[in-house]
């Protein structure tokens, strides 16, 4: 079965919708509508971040700012508790009064009391006993009697206040203590004594609390768990910790951050490392007035992005349902203008549809007008030509056989009269007054008895034929078809002048979409296409918009009637199909005839049979500088 051609709504580009007007656009519109949505998307986005930046930057500002403030506070607060265990180890040490060890053991029951009553209104103070030169304990604010096998000796403070001049020393450790029994971080101070000509003679120590250290920082941080604050040495050792360690010791390995932030043994300074997804921290340090120690305060950088993320959370949730809201708004927007954009293009489209059933209307009537004109003058030529050819007639029996030179001369005006009686025929046929005998006619037959003998006689035109097998019959006149195909091949060897290929195509078609078949002129159904297309000049546009209009012509006066194309033109509507005309210059023109398809009268209305077509016509190749569509 032969493959018709199926014309959709989509495709099937004619020459006839080529020259409507262009479809309605607002770019305009829809690109700012698009931009705004995309504003809506991005901005937001864009501010939020901006904001949540300069949100965070506050926060970590205000988190230094609280961390300098208490580091501050604890730094005066840890330098009075140095100051009192000092005026402590001072008070004992005037008790003494240079007694010797014997003295101090005779009145150890004495020194005992008057020490715990020294330190009974002081909570810093854990513990305070004198150790002789020695390093045995001598007397205790918190026992009684001491033990003197205890050996004291080999700690780090005794020893260092024996080796060198100095007076005082701090010092860290870890001790059991006397009212739970466990193990618990303390840190001493520590003060020497000597004899009356300035021999080493023991120390007296002083202990701070470590349960009063925790008891201070957690009423100035507020009991929460996001700073961390330690008492160090000046060589980066822990004396004391808040929150203290629940398993591990107070380490005397000095951290790396806190021994950075104090090395250039400054006053006060932050330091910070890391960022808040990698254990980052920042942390205040402040020296303890002319102590060699140092009060820090330290905050993890992720409880202050914690912190954060808590007070923006509320802004957010605003932020993003006033952006889901402006998102859905623009959205609406967008899709109300592609709502009314597209009403407006189908409201163009009907202008168009109309302004082009106008203008075929107004085409018709101007030419049923000429039609009209023209029928009756040929009519009228008729007759004269009818009075004329009888005249001729008669003269031509009455002159002598012999009279070559007359008979001539009638010969001559006979075959006038023959050449205005075809004229006058043409005339007719275009005006649709000549008697027509349709019937169903095989398409393919008829182009093949018409058009190949022309084009046997030279190889100036090369002649191509592209028939379908199995095409579908149409019911026209086969004479008035054999006549387009002629005014075809004639109009597409003028244009050839210097030779080229004359193409012609058939194949069977079907128009599914009313649109398009009322673009071209016809009824939505099947059609047999024949196209002819040839390699010359072309048509410019303005040529081909009139090409089809009776009288048109482009060539030169007396070589062309103009009545060609509106021939075939004519042929084609009254037979029931169209004709189309596409053609570019310089890349040939193609002629498309569309007839309807003949049915019998048992023949089912099935136009689906074997491949149809339901797209483009088909063309000569882009070579041939043919395009069909």
């Amino acid at each position: 079965m032969a493959a018709p051609y199926r014309v959709s709504k989509d495709k099937a580009v004619t020459s006839e919708r080529e020259s409507a007007p262009h479809r309605l656009r607002l770019p305009d519109a829809l690109e700012m509508l698009r931009l705004l949505l995309v504003a809506t998307i991005l901005l937001p986005l864009v501010l939020g971040a901006f904001a949540a930046y300069l949100s965070y930057v506050k926060s970590d500002q205000a988190a230094t700012r609280s961390a300098t403030e208490a580091v501050a506070v604890a730094a005066e607060n840890t330098a009075k508790v140095l100051d009192t265990h000092l005026l402590v180890a001072a008070r004992i040490s005037d008790l003494l009064n240079n007694m010797t060890d014997d003295q101090i053991h005779a009145s150890e029951q004495e020194l005992h009391d008057r020490i715990t009553q020294q330190i009974a209104g002081l909570p810093q103070v854990a513990a305070a006993w004198v150790v002789d030169a020695a390093g045995r304990e001598l007397v205790s604010a918190r026992v009684y009697p001491v033990n003197r096998n205890i050996e004291l000796s080999t700690r780090e403070d005794f020893k260092a206040l024996q080796t060198s001049n100095a007076r005082t020393f701090i010092w860290m450790l870890r001790a059991r203590s006397l009212d739970t029994g466990d193990y618990q971080p303390y840190f001493t101070v520590s003060l020497r004594r000597d004899t009356p000509d300035g021999r080493f003679n023991g120390v007296i120590i002083v202990a701070v609390s470590g349960s009063y250290f925790a008891s201070f920082y957690n009423s100035l941080l507020g009991g929460t768990e996001r700073y961390t604050a330690s008492v160090l040495k000046d060589d980066g050792t822990v004396l004391a910790r808040y929150p203290q360690p629940t398993s591990a010791p107070v380490t005397a390995q000095p951290d790396p951050l806190l021994a950075r932030a104090i090395a250039d043994e400054a006053q006060s300074g932050v330091a910070e490392d890391g960022t808040p997804f990698d254990g980052g921290r920042i942390v205040a340090v402040k020296r303890v007035a002319n102590y060699p120690v140092y009060v820090t305060i330290e905050r993890k950088k992720a409880s202050i992005l914690q912190e954060w993320m808590r007070s923006v959370i509320g802004y957010t949730v605003i932020g993003v349902a006033a952006a889901i809201a402006l998102i859905g708004l623009s959205f609406l927007a967008l899709w109300r203008t592609r709502r009314e954009q597209s009403a407006l293009a189908e409201a163009s489209q009907a202008v168009a549809r109309r302004a082009a059933l106008e203008m075929q209307l107004h085409r018709a009537q101007r030419l049923e007008a000429v039609g009209l004109l023209t029928a009756g003058i040929a009519h009228d030529f008729n007759n004269v030509l009818t009075v004329i050819t009888g005249n001729i007639e008669r003269v031509e029996v009455s002159l002598e056989e012999s009279d070559h030179r007359r008979q001539k001369l009638l010969t001559a005006a006979q075959d006038a009269c023959a050449r205005a009686a075809a004229l006058s025929k043409r005339l007719l046929g275009f005006a649709r007054h000549e008697p027509i005998n349709p019937r169903a006619t095989n398409v393919n037959e008829i182009i093949t008895n018409t058009l190949e003998l022309p084009w046997k006689t030279g190889d100036r035109i090369r002649g191509e034929f592209r028939l379908s097998d199995d095409l579908w019959p149409v019911t026209v006149d086969p004479d008035q078809f054999a006549t387009a195909l002629l005014n075809l091949a004639f109009n597409a060897r003028d244009a050839m002048p210097k030779g080229g290929r004359l193409r012609v195509e058939t194949t069977n078609f079907v128009f599914d979409d009313p649109d398009e078949a009322e673009t071209l002129g016809v009824a939505p159904g099947a059609y047999v296409g024949i196209f002819v297309a040839d390699t010359g000049h072309g048509m410019t546009e303005e040529v081909r918009q009139h090409a089809l209009d009776p009288f048109f012509t482009t060539k030169d006066p007396g070589k062309g009637t103009g009545l060609g194309l509106a021939l075939v033109n004519a042929f084609a509507t009254r037979s029931g199909g169209c004709c189309a005309i596409d053609s570019e210059p310089g890349k040939g023109t193609t002629i498309k005839i569309y007839l309807p398809r003949h049915r019998g009268l048992d023949e089912p209305e099935d136009d689906n049979a074997g491949n149809i077509w339901r797209a483009r016509a088909p063309a000569a190749s882009e070579e041939d500088g043919v395009r069909p569509n």
